[in-house]
């Protein structure tokens, strides 16, 4: 309907911004970005172009693209507060969070109550560690808006519950009120139960739990089939055999430092103890890997994608190299070394090692039962994790990514560095030591302290990073008995 509509009328703004939404909600982001650019060029001051714009330029990582058209748009309405935010959340994922904090600042200087600018303010605090001012301005938005729910949300994420007080009575309240399939009942329900869990209401904390997944997955698409194929696909395509017929590249650079495995194995946790070295940069999770092996290996190269990288020139694995550390030191010029924690990596071991041979990959792992629960206890951002909101689609991909690890270590034996999140709560300057070792850095006291290391964090562990090492954690799943049996069954 509305390709039809631009066809009759290709150059009205509103059917081109209209033309980019549908765009962007079927993945073609850059497709997307050309309709509001060409929706702008038609009407300069149509803000809901120039807002998705904005938007698409920061899901795409051109974080000062989207930087410079926020505040274009602010420059022709200051008044014009979804742009003030999306500038804020642009600095916010860029790593600025002081600039962030400072645009926040500045615009509830002019609307002081601002649910959705308080909100925003807040999470920004969270991620930088001032957990109290986090906290009052979640209570601060709520104070204004009392239905906001994601506020109920995050304020839930830093606050520990101690007894069933009027803010857990307000929450469940408005549970009760919300629609039955609402985004507003999904993101209560993840609250109450880390509220639930906080109060070792266990029972109630899993139903909580198992409503928001269910609700969450209603809104997600994902195809368990397609993942399994592309597991086997990129196992079949970086066997033995191809190890033996290709070299590495010469690139030498030693910047990079990978930190890969699932959500919730403790990746936020090395990172953070890393990063408290002197000589390293974390830059949480950073999306260029992909891009990098995109540009250079795209979908429909010859033999398809990743099985045609047996007939691409090993110089190509130079270029896609060499195209992720021109990324990499135009974000980060003046460090010696840089993290990069985007999970998800692991799948990327094989392009990763014949990209980069110098990098250092570092492998959080954690007991199965425990990663998946933690998992499934967390509302992510976005989409990104769309296997996690069903616990036998999340025990299958865990039993995928076991497996790919096991790939991995026989066909690169001795390229990864094994981290075990139970080893390191049991003897923390140990496991330590042997991490700053094997990354060659002289060692440095501030990485026992990790959790006063001022940095951003912007995952779901970003308040837990800002505390001591927890022994307690390790057997935590255990109190959910036999809710978590079919989970355990499903797991290999």
């Amino acid at each position: 309907m509305v390709a039809r509509s631009i066809k009759g009328a290709p150059n009205n703004p509103d059917f081109l911004n209209n033309y980019g939404t549908l765009l962007r909600d079927i993945g073609n982001l850059d497709a997307a970005a050309e309709a509001f650019r060409k929706a702008i060029a038609e009407r300069p001051d149509h803000l809901g172009a120039r807002d998705n714009l904005g938007s698409i330029q920061r899901q795409l990582g051109q974080f000062d693209a989207s930087e410079e058209t926020f505040r274009k748009t602010i420059s022709l309405h200051p008044f014009h507060m979804r742009a003030r935010i999306g500038l804020a959340e642009t600095l916010q994922e860029a790593g600025q969070l002081d600039a962030a904090i400072d645009v926040f600042s500045e615009a509830l200087s002019i609307r002081p109550k601002d649910a959705d600018l308080l909100y925003g303010l807040g999470v920004c605090l969270m991620e930088k560690g001032q957990i109290a001012k986090a906290l009052a301005r979640f209570r601060a938005a709520l104070s204004v808006q009392p239905t906001l729910a994601k506020a109920w949300l995050m304020l839930s994420r830093v606050k520990q519950q101690e007894n069933a007080d009027a803010e857990l009575a307000a929450m469940q309240a408005l549970h009760q009120r919300s629609g039955a399939d609402s985004v507003e009942r999904m993101q209560l329900s993840f609250g109450l139960g880390k509220a639930h869990d906080d109060l070792k209401i266990y029972d109630k904390a899993f139903d909580f739990f198992t409503e928001g997944n269910a609700l969450h997955r209603k809104r997600v698409n994902y195809d368990k089939a397609r993942t399994r194929a592309d597991f086997e696909a990129m196992k079949a395509a970086f066997d033995t055999e191809f190890f033996t017929e290709h070299k590495p590249s010469a690139v030498r650079d030693e910047t990079p430092i990978f930190i890969v495995g699932m959500p919730r194995s403790g990746t936020t946790l090395v990172e953070q103890i890393i990063a408290s070295h002197p000589e390293v940069r974390g830059a949480g999770e950073l999306s260029i890997l992909k891009m990098a092996v995109g540009g250079n290996f795209p979908l429909d190269m010859k033999g398809g994608f990743p099985a045609g990288v047996a007939h691409m020139p090993d110089r190509a694995f130079a270029d896609a190299g060499k195209d992720y550390l021109e990324m990499l030191h135009a974000l980060y010029p003046d460090s010696k070394h840089v993290t990069d924690k985007m999970p998800g990596n692991f799948m990327l071991i094989g392009f990763l090692h014949m990209m980069l041979p110098n990098a250092r990959i570092i492998h959080c792992a954690r007991d199965g039962v425990a990663t998946c629960l933690s998992i499934f206890k967390t509302h992510f951002r976005g989409d990104s994790h769309a296997y996690s909101y069903d616990l036998g689609e999340l025990a299958d991909f865990h039993n995928h990514y076991t497996d790919i690890m096991a790939h991995w270590r026989k066909v690169l034996p001795g390229v990864i560095h094994e981290v075990r999140y139970e080893d390191f709560v049991a003897d923390q300057e140990a496991q330590t030591r042997a991490l700053i070792s094997y990354l060659g850095l002289p060692w440095n006291n501030a990485c026992l302290n990790f959790h006063e290391t001022d940095r951003p964090v912007r995952t779901a562990s970003a308040a837990q990073v800002r505390q001591p090492m927890y022994k307690g954690s390790i057997d935590l799943w255990k109190r959910y008995g036999d809710r978590l049996q079919p989970l355990i069954d499903r797991l290999t």
